[in-house]
């Protein structure tokens, strides 16, 4: 597995993460901005990737309904 398979592959795994958490109410759309500073102070850009990705998805389901 190459470092670029690995990358794409931290960040799916961050976003299925806080996507879950978010479908489940662990997570409120409000808090992740918290996180997303967390992450940004620990230089963990996979994990902010993941967590835009999320939000994105997220809002694509919320507008479906």
């Amino acid at each position: 597995m190459s470092v670029e398979e690995k990358y794409h592959d931290l960040i799916e795994e961050y976003k299925n993460d806080i996507l879950l958490s978010l479908r489940l109410g662990v997570l409120q759309v409000n808090e992740l901005k918290y996180l997303l500073e967390h992450f940004k102070s620990e230089e963990n850009y996979e994990a902010c990737q993941g967590l835009a990705n999320a939000y994105t998805e997220f809002k694509m389901e919320l507008d479906e309904y």
